[in-house]
């Protein structure tokens, strides 16, 4: 069984939270899912949450728990938040488990060529603290090439609701997702 994880984030600085999710396919499964996903989009490039209204919002978290992926979500807190500061604990936290998952790849949504470089050197530094081996593959793809990261997107998007006080989507997603908090500063 070969697994992929597919990691997106959101963050609130009002509140302090930070939350990066990765999602975990079986390679075997990975079509079927794309085919899903694309189902659901509403035209533009990919499905993002923050641009969806609410009554899509239940929509695609009813599709996503039909799927075959789980997730895996790590709350970073702190007030105040610094952005970066928050990514790397949840990287921190999140990494070890992705690898516990049996996960051989982890795919993040690109970011800025920077910001990709400091996950980059995120994952080197967990190496090096022996918190994951040398086997875990990292790569970046645009959320607009990759369906798959849409299910990070969404669930991240359905912990930062309940985050905020809606727990609706979370309670429709929370058998296929996992929430690790940490502290952030």
């Amino acid at each position: 069984m070969f697994v992929h994880a597919y990691v997106d984030e959101s963050y609130d600085l009002t509140i302090g939270v930070y939350i990066l999710t990765a999602s975990i396919v079986n390679l075997d499964d990975a079509e079927e899912i794309r085919c899903a996903l694309r189902e659901l989009r509403r035209g533009g490039e990919k499905l993002h949450w923050s641009k969806e209204p609410p009554h899509r919002r239940s929509e695609i978290t009813k599709v996503l728990c039909s799927l075959t992926a789980r997730s895996v979500a790590v709350v970073g807190t702190s007030k105040p938040l610094f952005p970066e500061r928050g990514r790397r604990k949840c990287l921190e936290a999140l990494l070890p488990e992705l690898e516990l998952a049996g996960a051989d790849i982890v795919t993040f949504e690109t970011r800025q060529k920077h910001s990709n470089k400091l996950d980059a050197d995120m994952v080197d530094a967990c190496r090096q603290k022996r918190l994951i081996t040398p086997h875990l593959r990292v790569t970046f793809a645009p959320g607009s090439s990759e369906p798959l990261l849409w299910i990070p997107d969404v669930t991240c998007g359905a912990v930062l609701a309940a985050e905020r006080g809606d727990e609706s989507y979370m309670n429709q997603v929370r058998d296929s997702a996992q929430v690790i908090r940490v502290n952030a500063r």
